[in-house]
């Protein structure tokens, strides 16, 4: 199936399988007066990225590639909980250069490079392969395995004729290694988890988004992954997700609220959901270059509390995760 249909417009709503493809050279892309675009000015309005994020015991990682068409950027972290130190690193190459986020669903290859760092990924043969090194020595090098977890594959429409679609998955094994910031080479066990995000589209002009990822494993030894956005894909159903040992279930519209600089809580309109996210250390970034801009938070979080799913109670218990808020002019 590809994404884009024959008649130039996405197909919309939940997929149960993944899109074999994601033609954009087929999409009508039409300003809000009607006139159709094509070639530089169509490939502007294009967005597209990917980001990984890591959970290794009381290590939390992050990697992401980004395509905002006037610029490429790339970032990486390494968080170490328990002594409060960072890698932190990011690049932004203008005109994208150097920089490829290859958004087909099933098979793909991305990279980002600014010296002295190189972030590779690539999806093969439900794998998702991801290696960061400087000046040539590995930093970090994973590969997530994908089977045995449903993924939430969605398209929906935004604007008044702008679409994005995204492919996320929790709780995913892996194996691999990382070097921490004293050097130390530290290897992925089987308690280690990855989450990923793959989104592209034509996003509004101006976004603002909240986000929540997190996984891992309950006091039943079960596989728990969430995933709750608020402002972006809600215009036909939403990306809410819960992973009970890799099965998906939909989960209803949220609310993100902040109560203090440390502290969030997040709800669902049906009531089953009612967590408190605690925010520690905060990726930060601030470009405001009047035409385009961004402003993006992604903090290290502890997330606490219940979710009913099917009359089973899921209790979060201080688990480490993500929260992140972003909005962009672009």
């Amino acid at each position: 199936m590809d994404l884009i249909q024959p008649n130039g417009q996405p197909r919309y709503g939940r997929f149960s399988e993944l899109p074999s493809n994601i033609d954009v050279s087929k999409y009508d892309y039409k300003t809000p007066y009607g006139k159709s675009l094509d070639g530089w000015r169509k490939h502007l309005k294009y967005k597209k990225f990917k980001f990984c994020s890591i959970q290794h015991e009381h290590y939390s990682i992050g990697v992401a590639v980004v395509d905002i068409a006037w610029a490429g950027h790339g970032f990486f972290y390494i968080y170490d909980h328990l002594r409060n130190e960072v890698i932190d690193w990011n690049a932004i190459n203008p005109l994208a250069r150097h920089t490829q986020v290859d958004e087909q669903p099933l098979f793909n290859q991305s990279y980002f490079s600014h010296k002295p760092y190189q972030i590779e990924m690539q999806h093969v043969n439900g794998a998702r392969y991801i290696t960061v090194t400087k000046y040539g020595e590995i930093i970090l090098s994973v590969r997530t395995f994908c089977a045995g977890t449903t993924p939430l594959s969605l398209c929906s429409p935004n604007g008044i004729n702008g679409w994005t679609y995204t492919q996320k998955l929790t709780t995913l094994t892996c194996e691999g290694f990382f070097s921490n910031k004293q050097g130390q080479m530290i290897q992925f066990n089987e308690r280690t988890f990855a989450a990923l995000d793959d989104t592209c589209g034509f996003l509004r002009p101006e976004t603002a988004w909240f986000w929540l990822s997190c996984s891992f494993w309950d006091d039943q030894n079960n596989r728990i992954g969430i995933n709750l956005a608020s402002g972006v894909n809600e215009s036909f159903g939403n990306e809410n997700s819960l992973w009970i040992n890799g099965h998906l279930h939909p989960l209803s519209d949220v609310l993100f609220q902040q109560i203090s600089d440390t502290q969030w809580t997040i709800q669902s309109l049906d009531k089953s959901l009612n967590l408190t996210v605690n925010t520690g250390w905060r990726r930060f970034e601030n470009l405001n270059l009047r035409w385009v801009g961004s402003q993006f938070s992604q903090w290290q979080a502890k997330i606490s509390g219940t979710v009913l799913q099917n009359g089973q109670e899921i209790i979060f218990n201080s688990e480490y995760g993500l929260i992140e808020q972003h909005y962009a002019k672009w």
